[in-house]
């Protein structure tokens, strides 16, 4: 674990109690003095804290610095994700989120099955173990709109990840959008289990392609997406060091 999520990490004193007092004392065998470092994931600033007293349930520190983190590790992707069952997004998040995703909007497509329902507070404890564990600094975004118009009037235009498009080999949409990845957004659609219907792929502006032999599951579409775009944010980091 790189750091324990807290939220009220910042205050001067900070109480902990039910699976982090469990995590810390009674499996870490952390005692009194013991220095723990904490973020809440929106300051983007690492505190560190020392043990000063332990209770029979629960545990106080005390703050004895903190330090800003200069670098963020969001990519520029903001993915627009088709619902698909949800117990194989809850899989797949943690990749996305060491890949660095910076916001995922979940919408109903035509070909989503509409029984299928996310709990965004499930999903975002497993965001914040994620981060714990890889260290990643500011928490992934979520949300969910109604349906395919609705991601439409927000965010167009975006790119569609679909066939017959562009090669995204030659027109990799995190190369040619993003001259400040630092401050730049790229949205990505990728569709529901049996892609998109045709009157979705009418409203595409533009269109990119993965042209392969192989057709990808749309879990394994949004990590090949978080990966070329954690690839060109190293790559623009490493220029400009």
């Amino acid at each position: 674990m790189q750091f324990l999520y807290q939220p009220n990490a910042g205050d001067f004193q900070v109480e902990i109690s039910d699976d982090d007092f469990t995590y810390l004392i009674k499996a870490r065998r952390f005692g009194v003095d013991s220095v723990v470092k904490m973020r809440n994931l929106k300051d983007k600033k690492l505190y560190t804290y020392a043990i000063t007293e332990i209770k029979k349930k629960s545990a106080l520190l005390t703050k004895i610095s903190e330090q800003d983190s200069q670098n963020s590790h969001s990519s520029p992707l903001h993915l627009l994700w088709a619902i698909i069952d949800p117990k194989v997004i809850e899989k797949t998040l943690p990749f996305l989120n060491e890949l660095g995703i910076a916001r995922i909007s979940f919408f109903y497509a035509e070909f989503s099955q509409r029984q299928f329902s996310l709990n965004l507070q499930r999903m975002q404890k497993i965001l914040i173990s994620s981060s714990q564990q890889c260290g990643r600094i500011d928490l992934m975004e979520l949300e969910v709109l109604k349906d395919f118009d609705s991601i439409c009037e927000r965010y167009a235009p975006f790119y569609a990840f679909d066939f017959g498009g562009m090669d995204i080999r030659e027109h990799n949409p995190f190369k040619q959008d993003s001259k400040s990845l630092e401050n730049a957004s790229v949205r990505v659609m990728v569709g529901a289990e049996g892609g998109f219907s045709q009157r979705e792929r009418q409203r595409f502006a533009k269109i990119i392609t993965l042209n392969d032999t192989l057709i990808l599951r749309s879990e394994s579409a949004s990590v090949f997406l978080a990966s070329l775009a954690r690839l060109a944010t190293t790559a623009q980091n490493l220029r400009n060091s």
